[in-house]
């Protein structure tokens, strides 16, 4: 994950997930499983939303799609972002050097499971919504939550994770703000010249 602050904003980019890749152990009603996106789910998702919301640690929104502070692609590797946040509270987290990673929301469209012997279940998720990528500022670890919505029809289960492999290093490239006085313009020699021309 790579964080650049400028001009009191924050670009953020890199891996929200990478595809095919075993997640860490998660735990839910039916026990310890692994998960896995297979590759092009997150391409199909794309295309049913091309306004997936941009939002810290889940909550507030700071953007989406259409209004181009957030940009999404998969490609060979797993889900990529890029987004730029003027958020005041984000930024001076960036510059603090406390952003943590990404992490999505998603409601499963298609799934299967496979039984091995001496291991965990291991979920694949053949085909997913994604309705929103968070940045984060608390530690992503395979963070594995589900929300369980009311509907008409049945219950809707919104799932969220982060997964700390995608993130990798982070890399911070952070502006150095000037103090306030530095920035005051300094007009002491003109007032030095003014003085003795009046004299």
């Amino acid at each position: 994950m790579k964080i650049e602050v400028r001009n009191g904003a924050a670009t953020i980019e890199g891996y929200v997930n990478v595809t095919e890749r075993l997640s860490k152990p998660i735990r839910d009603v039916r026990g310890q499983f692994l998960e896995k996106v297979a590759t092009g789910a997150f391409n199909s998702a794309l295309q049913r939303n091309d306004n997936v919301e941009l939002r810290f640690n889940h909550r507030r929104k700071l953007g989406d799609q259409q209004d181009g502070s957030l940009e999404l692609r998969e490609d060979n590797i797993g889900l990529y972002a890029k987004a730029t946040v003027s958020d005041a509270e984000v930024v001076k987290l960036a510059e603090q050097r406390k952003l943590k990673g990404w992490s999505f929301g998603f409601r499963k469209l298609e799934d299967s499971w496979d039984k091995q012997e001496n291991m965990p279940e291991i979920r694949t998720l053949k085909a997913i919504d994604v309705s929103e990528v968070s940045i984060l500022s608390i530690t992503p670890a395979y963070i594995a939550t589900s929300i369980s919505m009311r509907a008409d029809e049945g219950e809707d289960l919104l799932e969220c994770r982060s997964n700390e492999t995608a993130t990798g290093v982070l890399e911070y490239d952070i502006e150095e703000r000037k103090a306030e006085e530095e920035e005051k313009p300094n007009n002491q020699k003109y007032h030095d010249i003014l003085t003795k021309l009046n004299a």
